[in-house]
């Protein structure tokens, strides 16, 4: 197979994701407000049960891929079939997937494949535009250009316009992923985001509603405001905005 990257040779794509991460319901629906507010589409990775969800992906509103934890302890299941048979009633059509922290081996990718899964975002770089590649698996494998996480972990700067130029300064596809929670509270850094963890319960995380999502909010710049100014961006420049599936489509014809 030879892909075709022609789409994004002569422009700037972006394709905007989304790990949910265990999100509470009401996170969920925060971040999808926005993103229906700027008529984006996305493609949303999914962790758990979640009504929203489930009737976003009813209407098309949304692509839909799996994100299973195969890490130890994962609340999907014990063992590698336990997570996948959970992972694929939680969306029985998806064909995509990228592991929670983007844990890969061997066996976890030729077992996807064979269960028919066509191509996963299971890559992720420190904003390193990476084109699509097919993986021994005969997987293909989309790289992720940034992720919100990892742009705190390296402390980069949180006003918009002053990275812009570098971030988006040549044609090619931009896989962005983005996590609700992150988005929610408009997280300044990891130590704010882990403070707020390690004072609450797994089940109260779970479940955080607005109101105790607002409270929790960081009040300045945060990753949140950084996404809205990039959002602002992209509708600004009028840039192509796609779902993964759509680019995947378009890679194999």
């Amino acid at each position: 197979m030879k892909l075709n990257k022609s789409l994004w040779e002569n422009q700037q794509i972006i394709c905007l994701t989304f790990d949910v991460d265990w999100a509470s319901e009401d996170a969920i629906k925060y971040t999808y407000g926005i993103i229906d507010r700027y008529s984006f589409k996305t493609t949303f990775f999914l962790t758990h049960k979640s009504t929203f969800i489930e009737n976003l992906i009813k209407n098309n509103y949304i692509d839909a891929g799996l994100h299973p934890n195969f890490l130890a302890g994962s609340s999907q299941g014990k063992n590698m079939k336990d997570i996948i048979d959970y992972c694929l009633k939680l969306c029985p059509e998806a064909i995509s997937f990228r592991c929670h922290k983007y844990f890969d081996n061997n066996d976890i990718t030729e077992i996807l494949y064979n269960e028919g899964f066509k191509y996963d975002s299971n890559l992720c770089t420190n904003l390193e535009l990476v084109d699509p590649f097919i993986h021994r698996s005969g997987l293909i494998r989309f790289p992720i250009y940034f992720e919100d996480g990892a742009y705190l972990l390296h402390n980069n700067n949180l006003k918009f316009k002053d990275v812009k130029d570098n971030l988006f300064s040549r044609n090619g596809l931009y896989i962005v992923n983005i996590h609700p929670m992150h988005l929610a509270i408009n997280t300044p850094d990891f130590s704010y985001m882990r403070k707020i963890k390690n004072s609450v319960s797994k089940k109260a995380w779970n479940n955080l509603t607005f109101n105790e999502l607002e409270h929790l909010s960081y009040n300045g710049r945060g990753i949140r405001t950084f996404i809205l100014e990039l959002f602002d961006f992209i509708k600004k420049e009028n840039l192509p905005v796609l779902n993964l599936k759509e680019v995947y489509e378009s890679i194999i014809h």
